[in-house]
């Protein structure tokens, strides 16, 4: 089966016009189990709440989506499918647009032990360590509700944008979603290693 990359901006602006159609970000589980209906109910294709909890990266297993699941959600943003939907960005202004242009850091990219230091307005800033598979803990934390040891998972950071987590392990327990950058997204992205 014809796979794609996690990291194309295409995708990621995809799952951006899907919530648009949808009316709200999509974030807990029952959403995922609402949207998969109305997917059913509006275009009369079916893609699972679990298939679409992988593809929003709200579970821990994080493949690379198939071509067939893209489809289904460009048919559901009003295009024939992933392809045309891929087109019809590349002939708007949208392609063109810093969405496209913005400095992206993917997690896969990453070597674990790296230090990624985030920071957004109002003088949010946080070090976080990369433990592998997708995991990052945080070093240190200031005027940010993530506190220090908390640790969730990312797919990738793109400035400009806000960044989304899923949840939070806290104290042996998970948190609700977190959404830091919200208004005017992540302005601070810097890569460190960790000197022995």
């Amino acid at each position: 089966m014809k796979t794609i990359q996690r990291n194309m901006p295409e995708l990621a602006y995809l799952l951006t016009e899907v919530e648009n159609k949808y009316g709200r970000r999509i974030a807990t589980t029952t959403d995922f189990e609402s949207l998969s209906v109305v997917i059913e109910h509006q275009i009369g294709e079916l893609i699972s709440s679990s298939t679409l909890k992988r593809l929003w990266g709200y579970v821990s297993l994080n493949p690379t989506p198939r071509i067939s699941t893209l489809d289904v959600l460009s048919r559901f943003v009003g295009h024939r499918d992933f392809k045309a939907f891929c087109n019809h960005l590349k002939d708007s202004n949208v392609f063109s647009s810093n969405f496209f242009t913005s400095r992206c850091q993917t997690v896969a990219e990453l070597a674990e032990g790296v230090v990624v230091q985030i920071g957004w307005a109002p003088d949010r800033l946080v070090r976080l360590s990369y433990l592998g598979d997708y995991q990052f803990e945080v070093m240190s934390s200031e005027n940010s509700q993530l506190r220090s040891g908390d640790r969730f998972e990312l797919s990738e950071i793109i400035v400009g944008y806000p960044l989304y987590i899923s949840r939070i392990l806290r104290d042996g327990t998970y948190t609700s979603s977190y959404v830091a950058g919200q208004i005017d997204g992540i302005n601070l992205l810097k890569v460190e290693t960790l000197t022995k």
